[in-house]
C-alpha cells in the first residue's frame, strides 16, 4: 500500500484468472454477507477478495475504475463487473438457474408468491443497516445491548474512530485528478447525514422504531401463515435471506432482547433459530470460525501477504478468541 501526497492510500490491483468468479467484499459488510449467503445457498464456486475498507482500499484508483461508488460488494465475472447487491442478486439468479443450482426466486413472474417475495424484499431493502450498526456502538449502554462476535472487543471499540478515518479518505479522494466526483459526492452526503442521525438519540430512535414496525409486520404475517416454514412457502427464498440477515445483524449487535426475546415476537424468534441452523448461515458466523476459514482458504496465497492479511488475520484472531 502506497500513500500519495493527497493522503488517499493506493493499493495494487489484484489479478485473477479470467475464468473465475470474483467477489470483492468484506466479511462483516451487511451487503457482502447477502451475496455470500446467496452463493453459499446455491453452492456456487467463487473466489473472494477481502477489501481493506478500514485503510481506504475502496478509494484506490483500481477499485474506483471497477465501481465509481466505492462500495462493496462487487461481483466480477471474467471482464464483466456487477455492482450493487440487488443487481448482483439478479445476475446470479439469472445466470445460475439450471437444475444443479437452487433457485431462490422459484415462482412464476406475477404469481401471488412472486409478488409477495418482491414486496417483502422491497420492505426490507431500504432499512439503514449502516446507521443501525454504527448507532449501536454509541447508544449501547442505555439500550442495554448484549453484542456478540464480531461486534465485540477491539472491533467494536475501533469502529467509531475508523468511521472518521474512512470518511476522511472519502473527502481526500474527491480531490484526486480524474476521479468521477458525482457518485463520491453522493456517498459523502449519505455518510454525513448518517453521522448526524446516529449521534442524535432521538433520530436514532426513529431508525429503531422503523425496524420494530418491520419486524411486527413480519410477526403478523407469520401468524397468518403459520403452516409454512419460511416466509413465502416451505422453500427458502431471497426474502428469507433478506429477513434472516437483518435478524442476524440485530442479534450480533445485541438487539434480540430489545426486539423479540421473552415472548415479544415469538414467531420472529423461532424463525431466527431456524435461519441460524442453515449450513449457509453457519458459514457466516464468526463464533463458529467456518466463515473466516473458508474465506482464508479460498483467497489466493499472494493476497494473504500484506495489508489484506492484516485485516483478515485480525478478524481470524477475533474468531479464535470467541470460539
Amino acid at each position: 500500500m502506497d500513500e500519495p501526497a493527497s493522503g488517499v492510500p493506493q493499493f495494487k490491483e489484484p489479478f485473477f484468472k479470467d475464468d473465475v468468479l470474483i467477489l470483492y467484499m468484506h466479511p462483516y459488510n451487511f451487503y457482502s454477507q447477502k451475496i455470500l449467503l446467496l452463493l453459499y445457498e446455491k453452492n456456487i464456486e467463487f473466489t473472494p477478495y477481502v477489501m481493506d475498507l478500514l485503510n481506504g482500499e475502496q478509494y484506490s484508483k483500481w477499485f474506483l475504475n471497477l465501481n465509481p461508488k466505492a462500495d462493496v460488494p462487487v461481483l466480477k465475472d471474467q471482464s464483466f463487473a456487477v455492482t450493487d447487491s440487488q443487481h448482483i442478486i439478479n445476475y446470479i439468479e439469472n445466470k445460475f438457474c439450471d437444475g444443479i443450482y437452487n433457485s431462490l426466486k422459484p415462482f412464476k413472474v406475477n404469481s401471488l408468491e412472486f409478488n409477495k417475495l418482491q414486496m417483502f424484499c422491497n420492505i426490507l431493502a431500504p432499512l439503514p443497516i449502516g446507521a443501525l450498526s454504527l448507532g449501536s456502538f454509541i447508544h449501547d449502554v442505555d439500550l442495554k445491548l448484549v453484542p456478540k462476535p464480531p461486534f465485540t472487543g477491539p472491533l467494536r471499540k475501533g469502529c467509531l474512530g475508523n468511521n472518521e478515518k474512512v470518511l476522511e479518505f472519502l473527502k481526500q479522494s474527491l480531490l484526486e485528478v480524474g476521479v468521477n466526483r458525482a457518485p463520491l459526492m453522493r456517498k459523502l452526503e449519505i455518510q454525513e447525514r448518517r453521522k448526524r442521525f446516529v449521534y442524535s438519540r432521538s433520530e436514532y430512535e426513529k431508525i429503531l422504531d422503523a425496524i420494530r414496525s418491520v419486524l411486527e409486520f413480519f410477526e403478523r404475517d407469520m401468524t397468518a401463515h403459520s403452516k409454512t416454514e419460511w416466509l413465502i412457502s416451505n422453500d427458502f427464498t431471497m426474502a428469507d435471506i433478506a429477513l434472516g440477515l437483518l435478524l442476524l445483524r440485530l442479534y450480533q449487535l445485541g438487539f434480540e432482547n430489545y426486539y423479540w426475546s421473552y415472548g415479544k415476537l415469538p414467531n420472529i424468534e423461532s424463525y431466527f433459530l431456524r435461519f441460524k441452523k442453515r449450513s449457509a448461515c453457519q458459514k457466516l458466523m464468526p463464533s463458529n470460525f467456518e466463515f473466516l476459514k473458508d474465506i482464508w482458504q479460498m483467497t489466493p496465497n499472494k493476497y494473504k501477504i500484506g495489508t489484506g492479511a492484516g485485516v483478515l488475520g485480525m478478524a481470524m484472531m477475533m474468531a479464535f478468541a470467541h470460539k
